[in-house]
């Protein structure tokens, strides 16, 4: 049976890919099968892609909708943060006493376990991503670490094995490859899981705190392909190097950060009570992103919030969990993303980007709302053709060599494919196995559609048939 190395380079554009940038990727997706139409899923957020990842669904059915959301049944007055495991834990005791996650799709080792087949995560990301990619580790007894664990046997076996996890960095050189030495001394000799998955953080960090092509940013980027590079070449001295599959993968692209803004107090100042929870005086609770969301603590306020964006330039379409909040046709369902879902905003904003140059000379920048990320920083959240394309290869084992599947993809059809290469059912999971890595004849080009949507903008997707799921590509202004 084949075995899979995941490999995730966090926040990767696909056009950022080069021989010159990247070569053991862009080897790699040589040698492989590339999808050239891989996308995210929204919000392109990184704890809500995981997720997506790891169930094979999207949003709507794992439920958890953003980065930073507002779950008044958990914490009224104040806003969650999932990068936290104690939130992301907060979470799951908000559905049912005694829970491990607050996913409502099982993951991909609870879906392996029964078959006696082994998961095994390696993170340098946050604990709390962390925690959405392998929820049952402990119950399951399989391997989880993360750059951010201390305690637990996992953390001591690390630390008394190779020492203490190097201090955060931009770039976060230092973890990434102590991650890679974790991976590469202890879980694949010594574990041989079935499938791992090895989360690298860069070059998202350096992308959001450098720019794009700052030279953080090179730095990060490459040093992340230096350790698929380490990867391929462990997988290579192997003696059953055929049988190992490595999928390469980003969560999601980054786009240009131009036009920070703060919607919360750009509520205030229009004269809404906007803060990050509903407390005391306060009737909206805002949570910042590149698509920020509301909860009303009234949603008859809701019409009034719609029309003071209408008149803002930087403030794209409203997406709803129940569009009937608004008049007739100034929302769009969540659902039509597959995004709606119980603790989904009651609205959801998106900015207006543009698809010119930056200055880095990369094409598209966009308004955003984040406290922590400077001007001109990378950015992703929302349904910018940047943000939500991403890089999907497959090499090894039984995928196509030299190959580019034009069929739609995202982050959903991932571990199907896994499963059904293993010969295992994938019942209750939204994504399909993306035949077109092993059969070309399965091969299709995507049906492109476009979608009218309020205020003068469009939404571009695809879909792989007629009935099939709507894959979004890109929000632009029509004309």
């Amino acid at each position: 049976m084949t075995r899979f190395i995941l490999v995730a380079l966090d926040g990767l554009r696909p056009d950022m890919v080069s021989a010159a940038a990247t070569p053991h990727l862009a080897a790699l997706a040589a040698s492989g099968t590339r999808f050239a139409n891989a996308r995210s899923v929204f919000p392109s957020e990184t704890r809500v892609a995981t997720p997506s990842l790891i169930t094979g669904c999207r949003p709507g059915g794992h439920g958890m909708v953003a980065n930073t959301l507002f779950d008044a049944g958990v914490a009224p007055d104040r806003l969650l943060r999932t990068k936290l495991v104690a939130d992301v834990l907060a979470m799951a005791q908000g559905m049912a006493q005694g829970a491990e996650s607050p996913l409502e799709r099982p993951s991909l080792a609870e879906r392996l376990a029964p078959h006696g087949l082994s998961f095994a995560l390696v993170s340098a990301g946050t604990a709390g991503a962390a925690r959405l990619l392998h929820p049952a580790a402990e119950r399951l007894g399989s391997f989880r670490w993360n750059v951010e664990d201390e305690e637990g046997e996992t953390a001591r076996l690390v630390r008394d094995r190779l020492g203490p996890t190097p201090p955060h960095a931009v770039p976060n050189l230092p973890r990434l490859h102590h991650a890679a030495r974790v991976m590469l001394e202890i879980v694949l000799p010594e574990h041989r899981p079935d499938v791992t998955l090895l989360w690298l953080s860069e070059p998202d960090i350096a992308f959001h705190w450098g720019g794009l092509r700052s030279a953080e940013a090179q730095a990060g980027l490459r040093a992340a392909d230096d350790v698929l590079g380490e990867i391929v070449a462990w997988r290579d001295a192997q003696p059953d190097a055929e049988d190992i599959a490595i999928i390469v993968l980003s969560d999601h692209g980054h786009v240009t950060g131009r036009g920070k803004l703060s919607l919360r107090d750009e509520l205030c100042r229009a004269g809404f009570r906007a803060g990050a929870g509903l407390g005391e005086g306060i009737d909206i609770a805002v949570a910042p992103a590149a698509a920020p969301g509301l909860w009303f603590r009234d949603p008859s306020l809701a019409p009034q919030v719609a029309a003071f964006l209408a008149e803002q330039d930087w403030a794209g379409p409203l997406l709803a969990r129940d569009p009937a909040i608004l008049p007739q046709g100034q929302a769009v369902p969540l659902s039509l993303l597959g995004s709606g879902h119980r603790r989904s905003a009651d609205l959801v904003v998106t900015f207006a980007g543009s698809e010119a140059s930056d200055e880095w000379g990369l094409p598209g920048f966009a308004p955003f709302d984040a406290p922590d990320v400077p001007e001109g920083g990378g950015m992703h959240g929302g349904l910018h053709r940047s943000e939500l394309a991403t890089v999907l290869v497959m090499q090894g084992g039984p995928f196509r060599d030299g190959a580019v599947a034009q069929m739609p993809a995202d982050l959903t059809d991932i571990v199907p494919t896994i499963l059904h290469l293993m010969g295992l059912d994938q019942q209750g999971m939204e994504g399909r196995p993306l035949l077109a890595g092993w059969d070309a004849a399965a091969d299709a080009l995507p049906l492109r559609e476009r979608v009218s949507l309020p205020g003068g903008f469009v939404l571009e997707a695809m879909r792989a048939t007629p009935e099939g799921r709507l894959y979004p590509t890109a929000l632009r202004r029509c004309g």
